[in-house]
């Protein structure tokens, strides 16, 4: 995804309304995260950008400590950008943390085919879900450069029964006029590995400016630290 400061948190008036918040908090327990035992873990990794290809070595601890072998620069910043966001939004924490810290409430009825909304009071880019069938199927956020719609297409489930988001689209819109700036498609496998499930493969599909760049981030042989 294109890289983005979180906007600092508002004050708000809006009243939280506990319907929407268990419901948020049922979606955000059937996701599938890495437990309080995760430490971090090492694999080789190929990145692929448009048949450019490098390969080396990676270390990840955390969404801030990644290390890596790879010396070209395009391709170590795709590989370190996409392992942060990964371990960002699989490493352990608690709805408190995240989501339920903003006052949420239901935006509409639910008969949107992405399924009911709900809207995070408070959180200083506007953002809201749309849940259904127990899992985000929707993430919509604005930031003063563009705004984002994340729609999710196909899950899995993990051994625990957790969802893991196997293919989604994000879709980019300019502040001033709210037109489409762009477009990328996004394609995960995981692997399981001890009682964690890694990144094995990311593929995006970005579309811009006429012109679409495919990029594969592909790991193999992890071992957990």
């Amino acid at each position: 995804m294109a890289t983005y400061t979180k906007a600092a948190d508002v004050e708000t008036t809006q009243e939280d309304d506990p319907q929407a918040r268990e419901t948020l908090r049922e979606v955000f327990g059937n996701t599938a995260r890495w437990n309080e035992n995760f430490k971090g873990f090492t694999a080789d990794i190929t990145v692929n950008i448009n048949g450019k290809e490098e390969s080396g070595t990676v270390t990840v601890k955390n969404a801030k400590e990644i290390e890596m072998t790879i010396q070209n620069e395009q391709a170590k910043e795709f590989a370190a950008e996409n392992l942060a966001s990964i371990a960002m939004h699989r490493g352990p924490r608690s709805f408190e943390e995240s989501d339920g810290k903003y006052k949420l409430v239901f935006g509409d009825d639910g008969t949107h085919p992405m399924g009911r909304s709900i809207v995070m009071g408070g959180d200083g880019m506007g953002s809201f879900y749309r849940v259904k069938d127990g899992r985000i199927q929707q993430i919509n956020r604005q930031t003063p450069r563009f705004s984002f719609s994340i729609n999710i297409e196909e899950s899995v489930k993990n051994a625990e029964g957790k969802f893991l988001t196997r293919k989604y689209t994000v879709y980019y819109f300019n502040p001033e006029n709210q037109g489409l700036k762009n477009v990328e498609s996004y394609t995960d496998h995981y692997t399981r590995v001890d009682q964690f499930d890694l990144p094995e493969q990311r593929r995006i599909i970005d579309c811009q400016e006429g012109s679409c760049v495919v990029s594969t981030m592909t790991l193999s042989n992890h071992k957990m630290l």
